[in-house]
């Protein structure tokens, strides 16, 4: 028998005959296999087929050690170095099964699928040619060329570029020192955004001067990363975030992850130690990781205990902006512009010595060890000076209108350091 004869007996065997109007769904081609054996199992007709076996419908091309055809469902049972190629796409796997009619594919046993640009495995997978749909569950790990993503499962649409992963999800970017975790991401990979919800929780180590880890922990409702020329990261609603001596809360918060600034929006409020900030918008600009800058406009103000052993005290700064800034890790001076408002107290040997109370158009209060050492008024300065006797007692009355002192500053949870107590 000629080898076209052969290879045409062999397509009639397994049931590939091309359906009326010219549809060709339900034509399957065997291009190959050592071995072909005619079964009946159940009353349905049968081919197994073994060694070195190719498969062929339409664009999809099967490759497999044995297949076990049933003519009339379509199903192909499918054993040993199971290959799935729909164009770019290969799905990899020990078995699986695929289903004629509805072009559809599952493999088990650890499964990879790799297209070029994504490679995901996980225990089990499924696939749909004609949507180009894939899915995934157990043990899911999905990677490119700058992240790692584990989840309980993933949908991949390989036309949209979209991948959905749900349940005890994970992302790290080894490039930006992150992880972020939560219950649900959907990613865009033609955006190149993810969005991801139920919880998430972003940390980012940064390696300080010296070797130290200076960790950056953030909890909201809702993170959404952007990886196009300006990498980003965006948290709202309810947003809390802490690091080292710098913690913070707004309904919006937007990372620069390689411009080394956050933008803080919505009702914001910022702690640097024990200095509180407030105002309708905050920027934190760094230098190398490193704190340089902090820019607070709209209604700025700026308050801090004067000393510890008056709790009752506070120095506090209020004008349209305020800018805090740090020289070696260390806050140095805060200049406050426009209807610049100062309630400084005072101190000799230690000891309460009343309270200087000023007004002006710029004013700047100097720090040493992190403490208000000094302060300077510049343009229509008015300014009095209350004995500690007028004081004492009495501090409530020489607070600054806006003054909320707030005891619900975020702190990161020791000994693990991982985790915010909000």
């Amino acid at each position: 028998m000629s080898k076209s004869w052969l290879c045409i007996g062999l397509v009639l065997l397994c049931g590939g005959v091309r359906p009326a109007g010219g549809q060709t769904s339900k034509l399957t081609l065997l291009d190959h296999a050592d071995s072909l054996v005619a079964l009946v199992i159940d009353g349905e007709d049968v081919r197994e087929l073994s060694g070195h076996v190719q498969i062929r419908q339409e664009n999809v091309t099967i490759l497999c050690d044995r297949a076990v055809r049933f003519l009339s469902s379509g199903k192909v049972l499918l054993t040993g170095h199971v290959i799935v190629h729909d164009d770019s796409m290969t799905i990899t796997a020990p078995r699986g099964v695929y289903f004629r009619d509805t072009r559809h594919a599952e493999a088990y046993d650890r499964v990879t699928l790799d297209d070029g640009v994504s490679h995901v495995e996980a225990d089990f997978g499924a696939y749909d040619v004609d949507p180009r749909i894939a899915f995934f569950s157990s043990r899911v790990v999905a990677r490119d060329t700058s992240s790692v993503l584990t989840a309980d499962t993933m949908t991949y649409e390989r036309n949209r570029k979209l991948m959905h992963a749900m349940g005890r999800v994970r992302v790290i970017n080894e490039q930006d020192a992150v992880t972020i975790s939560g219950g649900d991401l959907i990613h865009d990979g033609v955006a190149r955004s993810s969005r991801v919800t139920l919880s998430p929780v972003l940390v980012k180590y940064d390696s300080t001067t010296g070797g130290a880890i200076d960790t950056l922990i953030v909890h909201s409702r809702v993170m959404e990363s952007y990886q196009d020329s300006t990498r980003r990261l965006r948290a709202t609603d309810s947003v809390v975030f802490v690091r080292k001596d710098l913690a913070g809360r707004a309904g919006s918060v937007l990372f620069h992850t390689a411009g080394d600034s956050l933008e803080l929006r919505r009702s914001p409020i910022l702690w640097y130690q024990e200095t509180q900030v407030t105002g309708d918008s905050i920027n934190v600009y760094l230098k190398k990781r490193i704190l340089d800058r902090i820019l607070v406009m709209g209604t700025a103000f700026a308050v801090s205990r004067s000393d510890s052993s008056h709790p009752e005290r506070f120095d506090q700064l209020a004008g349209e902006t305020l800018t805090m800034q740090f020289r070696d890790r260390v806050l140095r001076q805060i200049d406050v512009d426009v209807h610049a408002f100062s309630v400084y107290h005072l101190y000799e040997d230690s000891l309460a010595n009343g309270l200087n109370k000023a007004s002006g158009d710029r004013i700047i209060m100097f720090f040493a060890d992190g403490r208000a050492k000094s302060i300077r008024v510049a343009g229509g300065v008015e300014g009095q000076y209350y004995p500690e006797p007028m004081v004492h007692r009495r501090e409530r009355e020489y607070q600054l209108p806006g003054l909320l002192w707030r005891v619900d500053r975020p702190r990161l949870r020791a000994p693990m350091q991982k985790e915010v107590v909000q």
